[in-house]
């Protein structure tokens, strides 16, 4: 017969919810800080990459937010909302990550690699797929950087529009404003392609 101590031990981390878990990091508990990680690293890696158009600016940038989130856990208002607050400490180093690469680009000083969107999707998106995405990325480097980042943290990670507003530490407002504006010239240009015009 299973001791209650064996069905602890092989209790699925999922059953546990996040505000569990992170009182479990406040108390030193390294397992609850695994967990954690494991539940939200494809999340933070995959919109890092996304965001810095970079697999490797992706990584490096996952471990920061991590490290970061796990130091400052007690910081933490609600511990329900560790996602959205991991996200913001997230999108918070892709900014500057961004500033850094702009600053080495006008310095004429070698930056990363840029990996476009369409590279970075699915192995089986189709060739009329992948061309939809490349004009998209390139639509998006005309953008602002923070217009940028709250336009794909809605429409890309498809994220609501508290959370695009927490990450990107502005006011619900400003992230509506930031999204529009950013929407506007997507649409813009997905309209002047439709009608055969260069974008």
């Amino acid at each position: 017969m299973p001791t209650g101590r064996t069905s602890e031990a092989s209790k699925d981390s999922r059953e546990e919810d996040d505000a569990t878990l992170v009182q479990g990091v406040l108390a030193g508990d390294e397992r609850s800080k695994e967990n954690l990680y494991r539940r939200h690293v494809h999340y933070i890696a995959g919109m890092c990459t996304r965001l810095t158009r970079s697999s490797v600016a992706g990584e490096d940038l996952t471990q920061d937010a991590f490290v970061l989130a796990f130091t400052k856990t007690r910081t933490l208002r609600d511990a329900a909302a560790f996602r959205p607050w991991l996200a913001s400490i997230a999108v918070r180093e892709v900014r500057r990550h961004l500033l850094r690469e702009k600053l080495r680009g006008l310095l004429g000083l070698q930056t990363e690699g840029d990996t476009p969107l369409d590279e970075l999707g699915r192995e089986d998106l189709s060739a009329e797929a992948r061309s939809e995405l490349a004009a998209l990325d390139a639509v998006l480097q005309l953008l602002p950087s923070k217009e940028r980042l709250a336009w794909m943290l809605r429409y890309v990670e498809d994220e609501p529009l508290d959370v695009v507003a927490t990450a990107c530490g502005c006011s619900l407002a400003t992230a509506k404003r930031r999204i529009a504006a950013a929407d506007a010239v997507v649409r813009r240009h997905v309209d002047l392609a439709e009608r055969g015009g260069d974008a």
